[in-house]
């Protein structure tokens, strides 16, 4: 049976799971991990989150 699509409520925060496949790390050096939460601050910051 097929997931259910997601709603969306505007002004309302996601809860966002970043993993990779089959639950495989996603970073695997700090450097990348620091790079990848400036990326979300800045997206955050211009979208006034």
């Amino acid at each position: 049976m097929p997931r259910k699509p997601r709603f969306f409520l505007p002004d309302i925060p996601a809860h966002i799971v970043q993993r990779g496949h089959s639950r495989e790390p996603v970073f695997f050096e700090d450097n990348d991990y620091r790079a990848y939460l400036g990326w979300l601050m800045e997206a955050a910051t211009r979208n006034q989150l």
